[in-house]
C-alpha cells in the first residue's frame, strides 16, 4: 500500500468528502489560470491562486470553495475539527483572521492523495474511453440533476465546481455519441441569458450501462444506482 493510499484510508467519510471538495476547487483554480495564460494574461504565482478563498461577505457571491464544501454537507459546526484532522496529516493549510476561516490551500501531499483516489491520473494509464474519477463524478452530478440541469452560477463554465476544460469538455465531446454525454443549454431568466448543463439521453444510457463498472473503479464516489 502506497503512503498516499494509507493516508486516504486513515480518513473517515466526512474527511474524505472535505478533501475531495477542496481538491475540486484547487483544480478549478488551476484550469482558470491555464486558460488565462493561454489568453495572454500575466501569470499569477501559484502561491497566490492556490490559496482558495473560503470566506465571503453575506452581500457578495459565495466562493467556489464554500459552495463545494456546502454541497458536500460539511459546512457545519464540525467543519473546524475536520479541517484540523486534514491539517494534521499535512493535506491542507488553513488561513485564519481573528478566528475566522479565510482560505484553504491544498498541499502537494493533499493533491496527490485526492488525485490518486479520484482517478485523475495520466490519460495513458486509463483504458480508451474511460472517464477519470472527476469526469465520472461530474456525470454523476449531471445524472442527479436530471432535466433541471446544472447552472454555472457566478463562475462561468465551472459547473458544479468541475473544470470546463478538463472535465466537462470531455463529456460534451465524448466519442461514439452524436450529442455527447451532456449538453449546454441556454435559457432566459429575468431578461438575462444564462446557461446550464443537462445530461443527454446518451449520457443517461451510458450511466445506466456503465454504473457497475465505475462503481467498482471509483468506490469512493457516491453514485446512486440508476433507475
Amino acid at each position: 500500500m502506497s503512503k498516499h493510499h494509507s493516508l486516504w484510508e486513515k480518513l473517515n467519510e466526512r474527511q474524505q468528502a472535505t478533501l475531495t471538495a477542496i481538491y475540486r476547487a484547487d483544480q478549478s483554480a488551476e484550469a482558470d489560470q491555464k486558460q488565462a495564460w493561454y489568453r495572454g494574461s500575466t501569470r499569477v504565482p501559484a502561491a497566490v491562486w492556490r490559496n482558495l478563498p473560503y470566506y465571503f461577505e453575506p452581500t457578495s457571491h459565495e466562493t467556489l470553495l464554500h459552495r463545494l464544501l456546502r454541497k458536500a454537507n460539511v459546512v457545519d459546526p464540525g467543519l473546524g475539527s475536520t479541517l484540523r484532522v486534514l491539517e494534521g496529516h499535512n493535506l491542507i493549510q488553513c488561513n485564519y483572521y481573528q478566528s475566522e476561516l479565510m482560505s484553504i490551500k491544498l498541499t502537494p501531499t493533499g493533491r496527490a492523495v485526492a488525485r490518486g483516489f479520484l482517478g485523475a491520473d495520466s490519460p495513458k494509464k486509463r483504458g480508451k474511453g474511460q472517464l477519470t474519477g472527476l469526469q465520472w463524478s461530474a456525470l454523476v452530478t449531471a445524472y442527479q440533476a436530471g432535466t433541471e440541469g446544472i447552472d454555472s452560477g457566478a463562475s462561468l463554465g465551472q459547473y458544479a465546481g468541475f473544470s470546463w476544460q478538463w472535465t466537462w469538455l470531455r463529456l460534451l465531446d465524448y466519442h461514439g455519441t452524436d450529442n455527447g454525454l451532456v449538453k449546454e443549454v441556454g435559457y432566459w431568466k429575468n431578461s438575462l441569458h444564462f446557461y446550464k448543463l443537462v445530461i443527454t439521453e446518451a449520457g443517461i444510457e451510458f450511466y445506466r450501462q456503465q454504473w457497475e463498472q465505475y462503481r467498482a473503479l471509483y468506490p469512493d464516489i457516491n453514485a446512486p444506482k440508476p433507475d
